[in-house]
């Protein structure tokens, strides 16, 4: 597992949350269809918000 996994554990709604904008985001036409760019991005979410600090509305221009 990655190192998000010490920073606190995801609350049920952050994880739906986060998967939302994940599969939102990985839906768009410009987003390359390969597993290797779904499983970077995921990891890049996890490590980009740990657990207890992700906003969706807040968040989502950033990402």
């Amino acid at each position: 597992m990655g190192s998000y996994t010490s920073r606190g554990t995801f609350q049920p709604e952050e994880l739906v949350a986060l998967k939302t904008v994940f599969d939102e985001l990985t839906a768009e036409p410009c987003f390359e269809a390969s597993d290797e760019a779904r499983e970077s991005f995921a990891k890049y979410l996890f490590e980009m918000f740990p657990a207890m600090t992700f906003n969706p509305i807040k968040h989502r221009s950033i990402i």
